[in-house]
């Protein structure tokens, strides 16, 4: 009961935050339950994806309900690509895994995250000129890689996302927090149906499942409304401050694998 508390209350202030600034929840829980290690890399993936992708569905509705403006064309191809690109991250994510094993593909996952998460700050540091681009072939491909890495990294989309929606696209942050988060809800759900359809992974509770879904469902709602009724700037220092705690927090958990 204590371990279903902890993920609960964990996923939802992650995907509260994870709505708010379009990061979809995946780069907080992770980390945070590799940190308290209760369970293989493998069902903490699962459980991770799990929960973005639920919160993916609520925090979606919410934003659309809110009449945000976004391209409905944009997001298809996105979603499109995203759906490939999830089911490729999942079987990479796989094979790296039975290549390397599981201690030495939790030390890779943590350094490409670190990695994204750099890049991130870079691309939005107010420096690097928007690209403006646009195509519906770059959009599928877009969508295809940020899927795949997406679900490699286990992390359901996080602040890559958004960095590069802005910098290729030069779209606004609150735009592209939505078109992240519709990213997420494709690129997950492919992973889970794939996952479930080969039967791969094992020990999944389903108290735990609903005890999350519960959990991501209201962090998605709250998240939303949060993001609807605060302007642009506060969604990129929620953003910001995201960025460097998750930062800090992959550090150690490198750092701790690393030693041990």
């Amino acid at each position: 009961m204590l371990k279903i508390i902890i993920y609960a209350l964990i996923i939802f202030i992650a995907n509260t935050i994870g709505a708010v600034s379009g990061m979809g929840g995946g780069l907080i829980i992770k980390p945070a339950l590799q940190l308290i290690d209760l369970d293989n890399v493998i069902l903490i993936n699962f459980y991770s994806s799990f929960a973005v992708f639920i919160m993916s569905i609520s925090s979606t509705w919410k934003q659309l309900r809110s009449n945000n403006k976004i391209s409905i064309g944009t997001a298809v191809y996105l979603s499109l690509g995203s759906v490939v690109g999830g089911i490729l991250g999942d079987q990479s994510f796989k094979l790296m895994h039975s290549f390397i094993g599981s201690d030495k593909s939790v030390v890779v996952q943590m350094i490409l995250v670190i990695i994204s998460l750099i890049i991130s700050l870079l691309l939005l540091c107010g420096r690097i000129k928007p690209l403006y681009l646009q195509g519906s072939i770059l959009m599928l491909i877009v969508g295809l890689f940020l899927g795949w890495l997406a679900t490699l990294l286990g992390i359901g989309g996080g602040p890559i996302n958004i960095a590069v929606f802005i910098f290729l696209f030069g779209i606004g942050m609150r735009q592209a927090t939505i078109y992240s988060i519709i990213t997420i809800f494709f690129s997950q759900g492919a992973k889970l149906i794939q996952a479930l359809i080969t039967r791969n992974v094992f020990g999944i509770d389903p108290l735990l499942l609903v005890a999350i879904s519960f959990a991501a469902v209201f962090g998605g709602l709250i998240g939303a409304k949060i993001s609807n009724s605060i302007d642009e700037r506060c969604i990129v220092t929620v953003y910001n401050a995201v960025v460097f705690l998750v930062l800090i927090l992959d550090s150690i958990n490198l750092v701790e694998y690393l030693i041990l």
